[in-house]
């Protein structure tokens, strides 16, 4: 499962993966008025199950996705559907393992795209992190 609490001091650490985990960061009140981006965007109209579908697909790439690969997503009961991509793999400069994903998503006749940096960070759990930025390759001999 993907954690929604911060990283230490790592402010740069999301508490969500975006658009897709955001709607798990917040409920009631605190969704409408820390999320009011989000109005007019193809996750305001994602219901519950939107939510946990599309999570399980980011999860299952998150976990054993490679660079290239993609994975659709669709609720039957909804219009919510999208794909996943994994953009990138790669370590981070404090040693993290990181993937850059690619979110489309459609619901209730919006669209939304979206990339962002995710890393898995002590003790595992899966956050993005927008500072992430790739080690550099060691020197070839």
């Amino acid at each position: 499962m993907i954690s929604m609490r911060p990283v230490g001091q790592a402010p740069r650490f999301g508490c969500a993966i975006g658009v897709l985990l955001a709607l798990f960061c917040f409920n009631g009140t605190a969704l409408a008025g820390n999320l009011s981006f989000l109005n007019n965007s193809a996750a305001s109209k994602f219901n519950e199950d939107d939510v946990k579908i599309m999570q399980a697909t980011a999860m299952n790439l998150l976990q054993d996705g490679i660079a290239g690969q993609s994975q659709d997503w669709a609720n039957p009961n909804s219009t919510a559907k999208g794909t996943i991509k994994v953009v990138k793999v790669f370590q981070s400069t404090e040693g993290f393992a990181c993937k850059t994903l690619r979110l489309e998503n459609s619901a209730g006749g919006w669209h939304g795209r979206s990339t962002y940096p995710v890393c898995q960070v002590p003790p595992g759990e899966w956050k993005i992190y927008s500072g992430a930025k790739p080690a550099a390759a060691p020197p070839q001999h």
